[in-house]
């Protein structure tokens, strides 16, 4: 009788499903020496700008399809979906698993956006629905291999916002979340983007991460220090300006860290151009998100990002000679994560 259970239950599918997923932005580790038990805890952001969108729907049979589809993302997709198919869904009829998916949107690959995470979390919650299986997304990451040094994208993918979470215990897949906020909505932040360079990313950033010194412990509590007597107490109060000098002090502990990996404190040349053109101009809130190459910078309103952006445009013209310069983007908070469609 459970059997027959299961598998009605299995039957029970939706037409269509579409799964909509912010893109975020990781702005340091808190602990990358792990002396006292747990390695790395994150800080990270939604953010508007970039989305990964997926919809599923009944078909004759199974396909991936998409404008933006490459060989590498029908790869992805084809494995995400055969390891839900193997664990989550190994009870779905084969007949069930004759599904359209379409990419409509995507986020750019290794520009350090977490496209890799959100789009194994929106193809798994797509699936999840569509097949109506009730899955949270701490498992769903844990099943399809997100979440192994940041929970960050995890937690933007459920609520949006500001994300603190608390590394990770030994043989632990998934981090905690420690702390989520609602960010500020009038502030702006501008994205600085490299299209022509990538961040470390497979088989070089397990390197790295092997090959980087002991991350020295003075410098993890003062990051912990500047996170929670700074950083969160500037978020409260919405004082931009605090927020910025703390960011760019955890930045800069973080980023001098990886140097030996990156090259550099930034991964970018051209990105870290622009951002200490903006530092010359008086901003804080400089950042790398994860190993870049996009930068951003925090300011306080929408009409400050604009007249940046055109300073960084003007500058940009006057220093580089060919059209393989960043692009900038303003974009902001997104501060409620995945929209999740469905029609029967």
């Amino acid at each position: 009788m459970k059997q027959q259970t299961a598998e009605a239950e299995s039957l029970m599918v939706m037409s269509s499903v579409t799964v909509q997923a912010p893109a975020r932005l990781h702005l340091g580790f808190l602990d990358l020496n792990a002396e006292i038990g747990r390695k790395f805890g994150s800080i990270g952001l939604a953010i508007n700008s970039h989305h990964t969108t997926i919809q599923i729907s009944s078909a004759e049979s199974f396909s991936i399809e998409g404008d933006c589809l490459t060989d590498d993302l029908q790869l992805k997709i084809s494995q995400i979906c055969q390891r839900f198919y193997d664990s989550f869904g190994h009870q779905i009829p084969s007949a069930n698993r004759r599904i359209s998916i379409r990419l409509k949107t995507v986020i750019p690959a290794h520009s350090g956006l977490g496209s890799g995470t959100q789009l194994a979390l929106t193809l798994g919650t797509a699936l999840a629905k569509f097949h109506s299986l009730s899955i949270n997304t701490p498992s769903l990451a844990k099943e399809l291999g997100r979440g192994k040094r940041s929970g960050i994208g995890i937690a933007t993918f459920d609520r949006g916002g500001f994300v603190i979470d608390g590394g990770l215990k030994p043989n632990q897949t998934v981090p905690p979340i420690l702390t989520h906020i609602d960010f500020p909505t009038d502030w702006k932040i501008v994205l600085v983007m490299d299209p022509h360079h990538q961040g470390i990313h497979g088989a070089a950033e397990l390197q790295a991460f092997k090959e980087l010194p002991i991350f020295p412990q003075a410098n993890a509590r003062l990051i912990s220090h500047i996170t929670l007597m700074q950083l969160l107490p500037s978020l409260i109060e919405q004082s931009a300006d605090e927020f910025g000098k703390a960011i760019t002090d955890i930045q800069g502990l973080i980023g001098d860290h990886f140097a030996q990996a990156q090259g550099g404190r930034y991964t970018s040349k051209r990105v870290e151009a622009c951002l200490l053109h903006a530092q010359k101009l008086g901003h804080t809130g400089i950042a790398q998100s994860s190993w870049g190459p996009t930068g951003c910078i925090f300011v306080e309103n929408g009409i400050q990002a604009k007249q940046l952006i055109q300073e960084l445009e003007q500058f940009v013209d006057n220093t580089f000679s060919d059209d393989n310069t960043p692009t900038f983007i303003q974009t902001s908070a997104d501060n409620r994560g995945a929209v999740i469609e469905s029609t029967m």
